[in-house]
């Protein structure tokens, strides 16, 4: 079933194609219509990571209604969004998760992709929520994708997110999304926020994942205030030094042994490439030009570097995104935050949406898995010596 499901996506892709290269055409001569959205519904969540601090400022009080979120949606902005995140916080918090996540189905008319991310840390209610978004999804063609939180096995995960019993709490909603797959066909995996505190149990996770056959993203932590909360942690969760060099060799070797075509390497080599070369960003991004960002009390921003540019509560949202203020906003985050921008957000999106840098990873990551023997051979002998 999951070759096939990947195969229906690649399918939706390529028919898409024409499309994506008009947009992005489109885009370096004018403002378009955004085709990407992360809507944050809550910043309330069920656990109080290390290297996060959106828990912080969860506010029910602050986030928007059920009725807010239907007359926001109801605007012309959100005409062109093929590919939208839900995202917190964490969401499954929400008691109306589902019906948000039904108005956005039922109010996006081009949207051919849909995701959730979740710590999956409060399974009675999670699993329930996630189980009818994958239905829905299913029943109108698009495609789901769902991720639970693991940075760590065992303890660690539950020292990461300060939650008893984390890990038994998210390895339960694993296994009921994994048997869910079994009669609703949608994308699964985990995802793996590295960062100090974690960075020994990365090779663990890996190897879990791995003996668990679970696909695993592996993100590299960053510090950004309107998406994370989180500018200030960056002294305390920030690899450094010998540390940093570890980090990068780990996304490398992923380039030189994961399969070449899976998506994920092409984050990891961005992530590789930033710390080599000093945080000078050369991947392409879509919220330069085709994406936006929400917040729970309906602040509107372009990307997780950007300053909020209005409220969608107070004035329609397309109003917002095309004046030229905010337009200049862009511009100057284009000039002064994108050149050294770490985020990988939907930079599987812009893979297909600007096809040229894709090929040009391509062709280094086929050069850098001309190294994966020696690699393997590296890995066995620490994995020998650690034994001893």
């Amino acid at each position: 079933m999951a070759q096939t499901y990947a195969a229906k996506y690649l399918m939706k892709a390529a028919v898409s194609a024409p499309r994506d290269l008009l947009n992005a055409a489109v885009a370096t001569m004018r403002p378009i219509h955004p085709t990407v959205l992360i809507f944050h519904c809550t910043f309330v969540c069920d656990a109080q990571c290390e290297m996060c601090s959106n828990w912080t400022r969860g506010n029910r009080k602050e986030d928007m209604s059920l009725e807010d979120i239907s007359r926001v949606l109801d605007s012309k902005l959100w005409k062109n969004i093929e590919v939208a995140f839900v995202s917190g916080g964490e969401p499954t918090t929400r008691n109306d998760l589902v019906e948000i996540c039904e108005l956005m189905l039922d109010k996006l008319p081009r949207l051919r992709k849909f995701g959730i991310n979740t710590t999956g840390l409060t399974p009675k209610r999670g699993i329930p929520m996630l189980t009818k978004i994958a239905e829905l999804c299913h029943e109108r063609g698009v495609i789901f994708s769902t991720r639970v939180s693991i940075d760590g096995v065992g303890e660690m995960h539950n020292q990461v997110r300060k939650v008893k019993k984390g890990f038994d709490k998210a390895s339960e909603t694993i296994a009921a999304m994994r048997e869910l797959q079994k009669r609703v066909p949608f994308n699964f995996g985990i995802s793996t926020t590295i960062f100090t505190m974690n960075l020994d149990d990365a090779d663990n996770i890996l190897a879990w994942a791995r003996g668990e056959d679970l696909d695993i993203v592996f993100n590299m932590v960053r510090f950004t205030e309107p998406m994370l909360g989180n500018a200030d942690l960056e002294a305390t969760c920030k690899p450094i030094g010998e540390e940093e060099e570890r980090m990068r060799q780990f996304f490398m070797d992923r380039v030189r042994m994961d399969p070449l075509l899976d998506g994920q390497n092409y984050i990891y080599m961005h992530y590789a490439d930033m710390i080599s070369n000093g945080y000078h960003r050369q991947a392409p991004c879509p919220f330069q030009t085709q994406g936006i960002m929400l917040n729970p009390n309906g602040d509107l921003f372009f990307c997780e570097n950007s300053a909020v540019v209005g409220n969608v509560l107070q004035k329609d949202a397309e109003a917002i995104y095309f004046e030229q203020a905010s337009q200049d906003h862009r511009e100057s985050i284009k000039t002064e935050q994108c050149p050294t921008c770490l985020s990988p957000c939907q930079m599987n999106v812009s893979a297909v949406k600007q096809v040229l840098p894709y090929v040009k990873f391509l062709y280094r990551a086929s050069k850098e898995k001309r190294k994966a023997p020696r690699i393997a051979a590296r890995v066995a002998a620490q994995g020998a010596q650690a034994a001893k």
